[in-house]
């Protein structure tokens, strides 16, 4: 069974997307087994009545609010916190005919003509510095004007063109196509954020949407890796030229030529406050005074941490799309990407991708791994929170359910296998008795980019090891098994993140051995330390992929008892050893 809140934000999501007051309220009296009561009605009405009566517009590098209603602005500048913002004390006033006319095209000859006569709109210049604390004070659960960011982008004659469509052979897939319906309409193109499974195409949606719109974009990843990514994205799928895309890393500082382009950067490199060389002064100079078409949000879930947050009063942008697989965080700051950028305008069912073979179909297991006596000793008489954890990932007993699944996954199957681990005493010890190429936060971004080669193309490298550098941004699409050994606590955006790295659609061979499309061709391993503080965690973090459909299977008795001799630390000699260096 499926429980549904109703929330002032769920309500503004849906009626930015083009759903009525009157539909909203006709689908839940047809779906509802009793009358609606006149409370749930009210609310509803409360909660969209104010929809576009107020919209933030961005002109010549300032930021205007404007409304048709001059009682709105003025319950608006009531509001201490707008008032503070606002930087000419006078309201101004024009008319909006040639916009009403030119953006309707499909009105007929009497709306036209009412349409076009004359409308006044107010208007009032805010602080550039103070539009998220606007933007939130008109929220649903504040003064309740949420304000509307529509980028009428065939009418700016501001900012010059971007030449840079779709190849031919770029072909949304459906979902693809009905993500971006929700965030154009009308010929303008809304903020706001898609949700969409990894693995399911989150990059042709991002250039499908710069490339709809066709004027400049600031394209923000989380590290080198998927900058790197996303440049290649845009050659892949669109026709833009090489000198119009650059990237911006601390290992390259390019700069494109003519009037429009592409930038692809990362959050920490547009953020970042300390100093900085002549060349990327010159930069993020250019990044904060250019207006930008469209401000692409690559795992937006992260903007709302105070360091990334600062992006987006640096940038100046029309329209913002963030685009994630995880809209979750455990500090509920979620809820602010509602300011920060929009309303969520779409997210996938992810089994209806599976059933539709647009992911990978992925068996979950969670592999109880009992304590040996010494370990689980030593265990119980640790405080430290940290040690103890040293001590439940470096279980003996564990290690080896980790080196029988590798053996089985690479010599029985053939397959590409993810080890990942947060604790990095863990992740050195392990990929260094199993002789395994790893990747963490103090690797070059050249040794990263080789592994990651190696790993997609040499049947030499089968089994890569990471730690939670590898959770976002990473695209490997040949790894089709995860087996994760340590975590971040009960984090449930990171277990799904982790299970994104191997959702990409299979290849046919993958399908065979996994005997055919019916089957499981991707595999999750969760190796849990059973009787310790993991056991809590585990639960805790499996609780966002059961919510989209998944269900995990236990598995309490790896590796076999046959495979045990030939396993690392079969003896108790070894295992006291391994003991000494927790």
């Amino acid at each position: 069974m499926h429980e549904y809140n109703l929330t002032p934000h769920s309500l503004y999501a849906a009626v930015s997307v083009g759903l009525e007051t009157t539909t909203i309220i006709s689908v839940l009296s047809k779906l509802s087994k009793t009358k609606l009561p006149h409370e749930i009605i009210d609310f509803i009405h409360g909660s969209t009545a104010n929809y576009g009566k107020v919209k933030l517009v961005l002109k010549k590098n300032q930021y205007f609010v404007e409304s048709p209603f001059p009682e709105v602005l003025k319950t608006l500048l009531n509001d201490d916190v707008i008032s503070k913002a606002r930087k000419a004390p006078e309201v101004a006033v024009s008319k909006t005919a040639g916009e009403i006319a030119s953006g309707h095209d499909l009105l007929d000859g009497i709306e036209l003509a009412a349409a076009t006569e004359d409308k006044e709109t107010h208007s009032f210049e805010i602080d550039s510095n103070q539009v998220e604390n606007v933007k939130q004070r008109c929220l649903p659960n504040a003064l309740n004007f949420p304000m509307l960011e529509e980028y009428d982008f065939r009418n700016d004659t501001v900012n010059p063109d971007l030449d840079m469509e779709l190849k031919p052979q770029a072909r949304p897939r459906p979902y693809q196509e009905k993500s971006l319906s929700k965030m154009f309409g009308n010929g303008r193109a809304r903020s706001g954020i898609i949700v969409l499974p990894c693995g399911a195409g989150k990059s042709l949606v991002g250039v499908s949407a710069a490339c709809r719109i066709k004027k400049s974009c600031l394209c923000l990843a989380t590290n080198a890796v998927s900058v790197d990514q996303w440049a290649f994205q845009f050659k892949l799928w669109s026709t833009i030229r090489d000198e119009h895309i650059s990237r911006f890393t601390s290992d390259n500082k390019e700069k494109f030529r003519g009037m429009a382009g592409v930038v692809v950067t990362t959050y920490n490199m547009v953020a970042f406050g300390g100093k900085r060389s002549e060349d990327s002064e010159k930069i993020i100079e250019e990044i904060r005074n250019r207006e930008w078409g469209l401000l692409l949000m690559d795992e937006v879930h992260v903007v709302p941490a105070h360091m990334f947050r600062k992006v987006i009063s640096i940038t100046k942008s029309h329209c913002k799309l963030g685009l994630t697989a995880t809209l979750v965080r455990e500090d509920e700051r979620i809820t602010d990407l509602n300011f920060l950028i929009g309303p969520k305008l779409y997210e996938a069912n992810w089994l209806d991708l599976v059933k539709g073979g647009f992911i990978a179909n992925v068996q979950c297991a969670e592999v109880w791994c009992p304590m040996t006596k010494e370990f689980f000793a030593e265990y119980l008489k640790k405080e430290n929170s940290k040690k103890k954890q040293v001590l439940y990932v470096m279980n003996p007993n564990k290690f080896r359910a980790c080196e029988f699944l590798i053996r089985f996954h690479e010599q029985q199957r053939g397959d590409k296998i993810i080890v990942f681990a947060d604790n990095l005493f863990a992740l050195t010890a392990y990929a260094m008795k199993l002789r395994k190429p790893m990747i963490y936060g103090a690797t070059s971004h050249a040794e990263r980019t080789r592994i990651l080669y190696q790993f997609k193309n040499s049947p030499e490298v089968n089994t890569v090891f990471l730690s939670k550098v590898g959770d976002n941004s990473i695209d490997i699409p040949e790894a089709n098994v995860i087996i994760q050994i340590s975590s971040h606590a009960g984090s449930r955006r990171q277990e799904a993140q982790r299970l994104g790295r191997i959702l990409r659609a299979k290849g046919k061979h993958q399908d065979r051995m996994a005997g055919g499309k019916e089957e499981y061709n991707a595999f999750f391993y969760s190796l849990v330390s059973t009787d310790t503080q993991e056991m809590y965690y585990s639960t805790k973090r499996q609780q966002f992929l059961i919510d989209q459909g998944y269900s995990f299977k236990v598995i309490t008795s790896l590796p076999p008892p046959e495979e045990g001799p030939n396993l690392s630390f079969h003896t108790l000699d070894e295992q006291l050893d391994l003991l000494g260096k927790c």
